[in-house]
């Protein structure tokens, strides 16, 4: 006869590890209880030797001072003895707690694990394991995650000008770029038309170049000219962006702006620097109380204007 097959092996496990807890508990409990049997008499009776040492060390009686001497050392001796006595037990007790957290721990996985099978082949039914959405607490869950999604998905009015404000930033330097390579393009086509054009000779052999009067022009000033060289041309410096290690957005898509790298809030004053990083500033951060008139330009930015300059 074929056995069964093993349709909620999950459940099945926990029903098994749930059976075991009790008996293995009750195992080890039951040798902790043999051992402190082993000690019923020993027990009390180091307790009481102490209670006794303890009280005879503050009570000074008028005994001699070598008989008190020998008094006490008898009773050390006495709580020894007892010590070496429970020491055994003491020992067998500490190995039988540590076998029996090992064996509840190895339980405690293989509950884990069980679960987490049941989970996977769906054995518990959603609405059993976690219970009906109509408790307030299940309310105000879906409240919130509606709120996060809600955030991810739409964008802030601030988000928004500064799409569009860097959208007309790069078309104004397009419209800068055209007529800069046609003039680039200009005096490229003039000079390959000048070396390209030849002078027309005239019937007798001669050109149409007007003459030129030739002049003496002295050697050594010739030398000197070409050994001078050329001056080099200025570089301009290289500015390193401090921003580029900040994260742009936050946990939950919204850009961040300012020197406090903080969402939008508030009235905000935008930079009207070309290359601006930062775009967008509070007002309490750049120590403003109200909007300014005309343009305004962050320190960023006016320190790059002073470097061009």
């Amino acid at each position: 006869m074929s056995t069964p097959a093993n349709l909620y092996p999950g459940l099945n496990d926990i029903a098994d590890v749930l059976e075991e807890y009790p008996i293995e508990t009750s195992r080890y409990l039951t040798l902790l209880h043999e051992i402190d049997a082993k000690c019923i008499y020993s027990r009390p009776d180091l307790n009481d030797k102490i209670d006794s040492f303890l009280k005879e060390s503050f009570d000074k009686s008028k005994l001699p001072v070598e008989e008190f001497k020998s008094k006490k050392l008898g009773s050390l001796s006495q709580i020894n003895t007892l010590f070496e006595e429970l020491m055994p037990s003491l020992e067998e007790k500490m190995h039988v707690s540590s076998i029996m957290l090992e064996s509840l721990q190895a339980l405690n996985n293989r509950l884990e694990l069980a679960y987490e099978v049941a989970l996977r082949n769906q054995e518990i039914p959603t609405r059993l394991r976690l219970g009906n959405d109509n408790h307030p607490a299940m309310h105000l869950h879906h409240e919130l995650m509606d709120k996060i999604e809600n955030k991810s998905a739409a964008k802030s009015s601030q988000a928004l000008k500064s799409e569009s404000r860097r959208e007309a930033m790069a078309a104004q330097k397009k419209q800068n770029q055209k007529p800069a390579q046609q003039s680039q393009a200009q005096q490229s086509a003039s000079e390959d038309d000048k070396t390209t054009t030849k002078p027309k000779r005239v019937a007798n052999g001669s050109s149409n170049e007007p003459k030129r009067r030739k002049r003496r022009v002295n050697t050594e000033v010739l030398a000197k000219k070409q050994e001078t060289k050329p001056i080099p041309a200025a570089v301009e410096p290289v500015v390193t962006s401090v921003y580029a290690d900040r994260p742009k957005t936050n946990d939950y898509g919204e850009p961040l702006y300012c020197y406090c790298n903080q969402v939008a809030y508030g009235e905000m004053v935008g930079c009207d620097g070309d290359s601006c990083e930062l775009e967008w500033f509070h007002l309490p951060c750049i120590g403003l109380e109200t909007l300014p008139k005309g343009k305004w330009y962050c320190k960023d930015c006016q320190n790059k204007l002073k470097l061009k300059q």
